[in-house]
């Protein structure tokens, strides 16, 4: 079976860093990509990329022949598709009993889908600004507080298995980084010290006081 290019670069990280790891063999059912081992622990790993769509295609087209490019993009969406597309393959394979990670690679020119606000907004759903509207007419309605509102893909009830999100980039130096964010619904989470061993940067979603949006925090 031919690789995809995000196989192959994962595959690459992974030998670089010394993580073991194996590919699931194609069977009848969908599965994820790889089991991948963190100083013997397994984790069960999907592995996707992102291609340009008709809407970027066409900005990339328009990039090479006027030098500037015009698209618009819904926030988290691709992220979205991606998360709905790999979670039944990961529960799948992880039954419950071990940690599932979904792998996100942008080969898309014109927008980046993998940045750390992308990634939040498609995990825990859109910033969305709470407004009071007074019962006395004479008063105008008023910002009362923030929370993350619609389009949210992981809850205390769904996609548990996803224990983290991992962005791999490759550096102007085509240097390969992967860096993790976790998910504080997982039924099995992924413990950041698996990762810290090899030196990823790790983030997980901050606790704020009620009104207030949560941000990504270091690990």
């Amino acid at each position: 079976m031919n690789k995809t290019q995000s196989e192959m670069l994962f595959e690459k990280y992974c030998d670089s860093r010394s993580i073991r790891w194996n590919r699931v063999a194609v069977g009848s059912s969908r599965m994820p990509d790889y089991d991948i081992f963190l100083r013997r622990f397994k984790v069960v790993t999907e592995v996707k990329e992102f291609t340009p769509n008709q809407f970027e295609r066409k900005a990339e087209e328009d990039l090479k022949k006027k030098k500037f490019a015009i698209v618009s993009v819904v926030p988290g969406d691709r992220v979205r598709s991606k998360i709905s597309d790999a979670v039944p393959q990961i529960r799948a394979r992880s039954k419950g009993r071990y940690p599932g990670l979904l792998v996100l690679f942008d080969n898309c020119l014109t927008v980046g889908h993998i940045d750390s606000y992308q990634i939040r907004v498609a995990m825990y759903g859109f910033e969305t600004i709470v407004i009071a509207v007074p019962t006395d007419m004479s008063l105008s309605p008023r910002a009362v507080g923030k929370k993350f509102g619609p389009k949210q893909k992981v809850t205390p009830e769904h996609n548990t298995s996803l224990s983290a999100i991992a962005t791999l980039t490759a550096t102007t130096q085509d240097v390969l980084e992967l860096t993790i964010f976790h998910n504080k619904y997982a039924t099995v989470p992924l413990n950041p010290k698996l990762f810290a061993h090899y030196g990823v940067p790790q983030y997980k979603l901050g606790e704020v006081d009620p009104g207030s949006i949560a941000q990504w925090v270091d690990i």
